[in-house]
């Protein structure tokens, strides 16, 4: 039962955030109608020309102000950007606009601005994607999968990343207890009696 109140009361205190934020206005509307859980326009997913998807999270004013240039739109023509009554017809609008570009036109667009605009890769994507090359976010392994490289990265003490494929289950429980001292009848015991797994890998020839 340790394990469950461990998970529930972990879930609880990293929900802390919504707790908060009911007492200052950026969740305590219905689910889909709040800042950041989809109800602002400028924190939402947009649907693209060639149906890819469109990130954007310009809640800041100065954000906000190259979110509305990248879309070829005027301010001077929108409601306010924090007129909640607002929100569905902005949203509208955004809508309309992403739509008529596809995903790469709109990722030139927005490249290199502060617009807080980004594309939505699938898992087969983002290992390619130039940012994550640059900073070799991903690693491939021996077995060849994909894999997100350790974080953060240190300067002066940077983790090394093992690409060998992972341990099977039980695979190194004799070397495990013989390093802490069982005998090898003590072994053979618990294994017989179910308490610990053994199940060593074999050589594939």
């Amino acid at each position: 039962m340790l394990n469950v109140f461990i998970q529930v009361e972990g879930a609880a205190y990293v929900g802390s955030f919504m707790w908060k934020s009911r007492s200052i206005g950026l969740w305590n509307r219905p689910r889909g109608e709040n800042m950041l859980d989809s109800g602002a326009p400028f924190y939402d997913t947009y649907r693209t020309a060639d149906g890819k998807y469109m990130a954007v999270g310009a809640i800041e004013p100065q954000f906000y102000d190259q979110l509305i240039q990248g879309l070829g739109l005027d301010t001077a023509d929108l409601p306010a950007q924090m007129s909640v009554s607002d929100w569905p017809q902005l949203k509208q609008t955004f809508t309309q606009v992403f739509a008529k570009k596809t995903q790469a036109e709109w990722t030139r667009i927005f490249d290199g601005t502060d617009a807080c605009v980004t594309p939505v890769l699938s898992l087969d994507e983002v290992g390619s994607h130039p940012h994550n090359r640059e900073r070799g976010s991903f690693l491939r392994t021996a077995q060849g999968e994909i894999s997100p490289r350790p974080a953060p990265v240190l300067s002066l003490s940077p983790a090394e990343p093992c690409l060998s494929r992972d341990p099977f289950i039980g695979e190194h429980t004799r070397a495990v207890l013989k390093e802490y001292g069982y005998e090898a009848a003590q072994i053979e015991k618990l294994l017989s009696a179910g308490v610990v797994e053994c199940s060593e890998a074999k050589a594939r020839l």
